[in-house]
């Protein structure tokens, strides 16, 4: 069985905690806000009413 699985991980959550392992580990000349910023997520919620979708919410509301 992988450590991964093993910790109780999902593989995406494997994979994102070692992408942001290793941009952690990146040298400072290389820990730009472009490469700090792959790790960041930005979802929304769109309700749909008799086949009409409404305003999209972020995530964060609900």
């Amino acid at each position: 069985m992988s450590a991964w699985r093993k910790a109780g991980f999902s593989f995406n959550k494997y994979l994102q905690i070692s992408a942001q392992t290793v941009r952690k580990a990146l040298k400072p000349e290389f820990q730009t806000q472009k490469v700090q910023a792959r790790g960041n997520t930005d979802a929304k919620v769109i309700k749909f009413e008799n086949g009409v979708a409404k305003e999209a919410e972020p995530l964060a509301k609900h």
